[in-house]
Order: C-alpha cells, then sequence, then structure tokens
C-alpha cells in the first residue's frame, strides 16, 4: 500500500485501555465478544483524528465525534485512570501523531474535553506523515433504514455520511465529477463494461445481491435524493425492498470513492448487518480487494463470513501477510487484544 497509513496506535487511559499498542495492517478486522473493547478501540482513532482537526479550539466536543456520542469527558477516561489525562497516539510513516486531553476542573460535567499539547499538534501538521493529509472514512453500525427519499445535508466532500444518508446524492456527484476531473477506480475494482462510477456501485452490489440495479435521482432544488431498486420488474423505492440492500450500498460507494483518493481510511462496523450469508461473504472479498487498492481498512465484525471473505481473497491474491485480525476480549477491567496470524493459504 503505498501513500500514508497507520502503522501502529497507542492509547493511555481512554476508557478500556489503560495503556495499550499494537500494529495494523492494510486490512484489519477487530472481532471479539460484546463489550471487549472492539467499538472503544475505534472510536479512540475517530478522537485523536478530530482532535488534530480541531486542534485550534482547543477543545473536542465529545458529544459528536464523527457522529458518535461519546458521552461525557468523565465517562471516557479509564477506571484505572493514572497521570494527566488521556493520550492517543497514531503513528504514520515511522512520526507519531500524539493527542493529549485533559479535563476541565470540574470533572469534566461540561461536553468538551481539553486538547493539551495544541503547540505540539500545530508543530507536527507542518510535517508530511500526518493525520493532516488522511482521508478518514467512517459508517456507524446504525445505518438509515430505507426510505421514500433523504434529505441532503450535512455535506462533506466524498463522504456518504455516518449513517450513509447521502449515498443517493454521492453516487450522482460523482458521476458529473468523473466528466470534469477525470477520475478513475483501479482497473481491480472495475468491474462494470462502462467507466461511470454509478455503473460501477451497480455492478459490486449486483455482485453481493445478484440481479440487483440501482436508480438515483437527485433534487437539488428541494434537496432531496432518491434511489430505487429493482431485482426483476419495475424499479423499485427502498421501502419495498428491505434493508439489506440499503445497509450495503453505502459501504460499496464510499470504499469505491476511497480508493480513488490518496491516503484513505475506511472504518466500517457491522458491514454483515441484514446481509445472507453468501453476501456477507462476498462483501469481506470486496473489501478486500479495497484494501490492496490503496484504501486502509478497518472492519468491525462478528460475522465468520465475512472473515472467510477476506481470507480467501487474501489467499487468492497473496496478500495475507497484509491482513491483520485483531481479537478482543476482556481482561478484568481493561481490553487487551491478540494478533491473529493469516496464514498463506488463507
Amino acid at each position: 500500500m503505498s501513500g500514508i497509513k497507520m502503522e501502529r496506535v497507542a492509547w493511555k487511559n481512554f476508557k478500556c485501555y489503560k495503556d495499550f499498542q499494537i500494529d495494523l495492517a492494510e486490512l484489519n478486522i477487530l472481532a471479539g465478544s460484546n463489550a471487549a473493547g472492539k467499538s472503544s478501540f475505534i472510536q479512540a482513532i475517530l478522537l485523536a483524528f478530530q482532535s488534530w482537526e480541531e486542534f485550534d479550539k482547543n477543545v473536542v466536543n465529545t458529544n459528536c465525534v464523527y457522529g458518535v456520542n461519546l458521552g461525557l469527558p468523565i465517562n471516557i477516561i479509564s477506571e484505572n485512570f493514572e497521570g494527566k489525562g488521556i493520550t492517543l497516539e497514531i503513528v504514520c510513516g515511522g512520526c507519531g501523531n500524539r493527542v493529549v486531553l485533559g479535563m476541565d476542573e470540574d470533572g469534566g460535567n461540561d461536553m468538551h474535553i481539553r486538547i493539551l499539547n495544541g503547540e505540539e499538534i500545530a508543530v507536527q501538521r507542518g510535517e508530511r506523515n500526518n493525520l493532516k493529509h488522511m482521508h478518514l472514512f467512517f459508517l456507524n453500525a446504525e445505518r438509515q433504514g430505507p426510505r421514500v427519499v433523504s434529505p441532503i445535508r450535512e455535506i462533506q466532500p466524498n463522504f456518504v455520511g455516518y449513517a450513509g444518508e447521502n449515498t443517493g446524492y454521492l453516487i450522482s456527484e460523482i458521476d458529473k465529477r468523473q466528466k470534469l476531473q477525470g477520475i478513475k477506480l483501479p482497473d481491480s475494482l472495475k468491474i462494470s463494461p462502462l467507466d461511470r462510477f454509478s455503473a460501477n456501485c451497480e455492478a459490486w452490489l449486483d455482485m453481493l445481491i445478484p440481479n440487483t440495479e440501482l436508480q438515483c435521482s437527485v433534487d437539488m432544488e428541494k434537496n432531496l435524493s432518491t434511489i430505487k431498486f429493482k431485482n426483476s420488474g419495475e424499479f423499485y423505492l427502498p421501502t419495498a425492498t428491505g434493508f439489506g440492500i440499503t445497509y450495503v450500498l453505502p459501504i460499496i460507494v464510499q470504499a469505491l470513492v476511497a480508493s480513488t483518493l490518496e491516503n484513505s481510511v475506511l472504518i466500517v462496523e457491522n458491514p454483515e448487518a441484514h446481509l445472507h450469508p453468501l453476501s456477507q461473504s462476498r462483501l469481506g472479498k470486496f473489501l478486500a480487494l479495497v484494501a490492496w487498492n490503496g484504501v486502509q481498512v478497518l472492519i468491525e465484525t462478528h460475522s465468520e463470513h465475512v472473515i472467510d471473505g477476506c481470507r480467501i481473497q487474501a489467499a487468492k491474491e497473496k496478500m495475507c501477510g497484509n491482513v491483520r485480525i485483531l481479537f478482543f476480549e476482556k481482561n478484568q477491567e481493561n481490553s487487551i487484544c491478540k494478533s491473529i496470524a493469516v496464514q498463506e493459504n488463507g
């Protein structure tokens, strides 16, 4: 994988992590039982990135960190708290990108946590291998279900939204920008005979859920988008098709968009939601392919089918060394993580 990537992360005093560090790969699969620390691991990454983005404000709103409500600052500090505050570090290109966070004297009853090393971040932002130069895309486990129309709001460049709410808009937008900016998908992700972005989104959707077609329309005057689907016969509104298609399409779209950008990170919670086991396996293969095409992928999953799909694709591409399965479990109050190796045959 070329460009900047997260090579290692280290958390101190964050939620269930008193003192934790682990190396990352191109494709990272977070597995383990409930309440073992997988979501907290992702939240630490999100909080580190948002702190870097908002360092000049000297505070971060813990009520909305990449669309996630972390609660009061006092709730995100480890129960076995030691030292002055939370330390989150993400190493990229051999360079540490550190964030130090601490509570106000009132004990953290406000929804903001202080950034204690803003001057250090300001200096680091002038270097090449830092979080400022990375594109982070996060898809929440609670994605938007079937809707007749979706309001277009809080548009961020190249992003479907934390719940996939802007998926229809982004498909149409990339189709338009292709002609003006010459956007191209990597060869191994272009599976439609057409170059058009929407055609390749449809082709991948058909690969995961056979015989499925899509049709997007956007009304910018009313700020609304609509996606229709069909398996046979006529196109139907999402409310007539069920949750599986609606939940997986934002993942496909976001992954393909990320593959056209440098230094991209894609984090997806529960990609398997509402999908048939065969579709889950094929989604695992797709996300593995995305990881081999320049996007660092982190998946939080309870699905053996997603993991199997990733392993099969890694073995096929001879990329097993670039897969890391991180198995989380709880040891008293702390979360521990074991890195499971994937052999050459998957």
